[in-house]
């Protein structure tokens, strides 16, 4: 019985506490237990032609559970959605909330392991950053260019001293899909990822954080890559029914090639390099980070790309912290729903001042920051209002229904509580 029940939970998942409770600790066995919770006031104002420019909204903006753990050198991790985020809905019309159920089994190599399970695709680091450590209250405008998300797979991850090397394969499909879709299938090539850097940043390479107190200069530099080619499943492709963490390039309201008859098993890859610079400066501290990334989607009917990038940089006084992201999306200039051109060529800026008050470290924070979106597309729906196409980018389906979209600069200010145990 002690050897099934091992085996049972070195199949669950893995990574350390996040600010979890522990509730079990022998020379075997560890079992932490977690929740945390982000509470979003939201503001913007647009030049909405029907109804008010202003807008204000109150959201739980994640309600998180969590679990994780070890048991005889197996770690394992478990994190559940329960509140406002990207949700999953089956056929059955269940709404499914798992993100990360994860096993790291240890491999005959000094901080090596297999990764299994279902857990974030291990590519740049903005999307690596665990929510609830970030410096800011939501990612980026590039991160809609080249989110990957969570997804089911296995991870081979390496720790040879300072270098950590990552090559993944994934089903490109993303989280939380049914097994009820056993349908006739044309294979194409899974997704094949590849992350390898060198640097002292990092504690867990797929939950990234914030360190607020570095007792040294730490640093990092990643390099980045993904590639898959698709695969026809029944009706569809699997690209096309991702549900959730989709980048524009596989989103058919914006990539009109991808989701075109007779469907075509397009190929789709990502390129990119992040670095990050954590070190103290006296009484304070300070912490910088930067990215690109270029991608790319090709099928019989058209190539299109996108390019982008970010720089982020801030200052902490215990118990305060103040920061500056610039962030840039080089959208693909034939975007387009239906035939209704989305953006063209131009880029898409973004520039967000933040602070935070930290109650007691990340688990009780208090922050607030102010986006402003150059040149961002907002569409328009005839007789009800506009969209602000990088924060609903699935609104540009009204394009196809009258529907209009132009480029405007919009100011958004955010709120956000924070309680985690």
């Amino acid at each position: 019985m002690k050897y099934i029940l091992a085996l049972l939970f070195s199949s669950l998942a893995a990574a350390p506490a996040r600010a979890d409770l522990s509730v079990v600790h022998t020379a075997d066995a560890d079992l932490n237990v977690g929740a945390r919770m982000q509470l979003l006031g939201f503001g913007q104002s647009v030049n909405d032609p029907v109804d008010d420019h202003a807008r204000v909204y109150l959201f739980m903006k994640e309600a998180r559970l969590r679990t994780n753990g070890r048991y005889h050198g197996a770690s394992f991790n478990v994190e559940l959605a329960l509140g406002g985020e990207e949700s999953i809905v089956a056929t059955t019309g269940v709404s499914l909330g798992l993100l990360d159920l994860s096993a790291n089994i240890p491999l005959p190599f000094d901080g090596s392991y297999l990764k299994v399970g279902q857990f974030k695709v291990p590519y740049g680091r903005e999307r690596l950053t665990y929510s609830g450590n970030a410096q800011f209250i939501d990612r980026s405008v590039q991160d809609l260019g080249f989110r990957v998300g969570r997804d089911v797979g296995a991870a081979l991850t390496l720790h040879p001293g300072l270098l950590t090397l990552i090559g993944g394969v994934f089903t490109g499909g993303g989280r939380d899909v049914p097994p009820n879709h056993y349908l006739p299938e044309k294979l194409g090539i899974p997704e094949l990822v590849v992350r390898a850097g060198f640097g002292n940043v990092d504690d867990d390479a797929y939950a990234l954080k914030n360190d607020l107190a570095p007792a040294e200069t730490k640093a990092a530099f990643f390099v980045n890559a993904l590639y898959t080619k698709d695969s026809i499943v029944g009706h569809s492709t699997v690209l096309n029914v991702k549900l959730a963490d989709k980048p524009l390039l596989l989103n058919g309201n914006w990539n009109q090639y991808i989701g075109q008859h007779p469907l075509d098993a397009g190929t789709f890859w990502q390129l990119g390099a992040d670095a990050a610079l954590r070190t103290p400066l006296g009484a304070a501290t300070l912490s910088a980070e930067a990215e690109v990334n270029w991608a790319g989607y090709s099928n019989k009917y058209g190539v299109a790309h996108n390019a982008g990038g970010r720089i982020q940089a801030g200052v902490g006084f215990s118990p305060v912290e103040i920061a500056l992201r610039y962030a840039v999306l080089f959208p693909e200039k034939n975007f387009a729903a239906g035939a209704m051109p989305i953006t063209g060529g131009d880029p898409i800026h973004e520039i967000t001042p933040s602070i935070a008050y930290f109650f007691d470290d990340q688990r009780l924070k208090l922050v607030a920051d102010v986006p402003m979106l150059l040149g961002t597309p907002v569409v328009t729906e005839p007789k009800v209002g506009q969209y602000v196409a990088t924060e609903l980018p699935d609104q540009t389906a009204v394009l196809t229904k009258g529907g209009s979209i132009a480029r405007q600069n919009v100011i958004e200010a955010r709120l956000m509580l924070q309680a985690a145990f």
